[in-house]
């Protein structure tokens, strides 16, 4: 069974030589982005009125995906947008998840950092986003769609955040993806990240 876009995600994103992540505030909004697209494209939330509806109240059994369920269920009618915020708490839970599992292990120092128990399938991982991303090949699906245009837009394929192409640059593969849930996630997070790197001095 594949592991999730965020955890993909968030793989991608460990720098292979110090181990730290890459652009954490724009990965945090990415990781955001790849839990909401994936209830999407598996039918559990919808888009009403420009705000995230849950379908069915059936748990999945996926401890990270449940918990934010139940916080979409209990804030309905808020906007896209508000969900991009406090986003770090994504982040440390599948940091810890993976840490918890023996995948990664934590390492020493001022800064956390992190050891990948199979760098190589990361390494797999990147060089297939970096085919898709360039138009070497199509996306598999609509979920590696999903991974390769957030990877672009959060920095994770270890280039800068380059979030406006999601909407210039990468719209085919935005375009290619077959709900319009998912393709209003991933370039509402997109619109997130520039927005913030804008206010910060940075463009992309």
């Amino acid at each position: 069974m594949p592991d999730r876009i965020a955890t993909d995600l968030l793989r991608m994103a460990r720098n292979p030589v110090s181990g730290r992540l890459r652009h954490e505030s724009s990965l945090e909004v990415a990781l955001r982005a790849a839990l909401l697209a994936e209830m999407a494209l598996n039918g559990q939330v919808v888009d009403q009125l420009n705000s995230p509806s849950l379908v069915g109240d059936e748990p999945t059994g996926d401890r990270i995906v449940d918990a934010f369920r139940r916080a979409v269920g209990q804030r309905p009618n808020v906007i896209w947008l508000r969900w991009f915020r406090h986003v770090r708490v994504d982040r440390k839970a599948l940091c810890a998840e993976l840490v918890d599992s023996g995948r990664w292990e934590a390492r020493p120092g001022w800064r956390t950092a992190f050891t990948d128990a199979k760098p190589d399938q990361v390494l797999a991982l990147g060089f297939e986003a970096k085919r898709v991303a360039t138009y070497d090949r199509a996306p598999a699906d609509a979920r590696e769609a999903v991974l390769v245009v957030l990877a672009v837009a959060c920095g994770a394929t270890g280039a800068r955040p380059r979030p406006a192409a999601a909407r210039r640059d990468l719209k085919p593969i935005v375009d290619s993806i077959d709900d319009r849930t998912t393709q209003k996630i991933v370039v509402t997070a997109s619109n997130v990240i520039r927005r913030a790197r804008r206010a910060t001095g940075w463009v992309g």
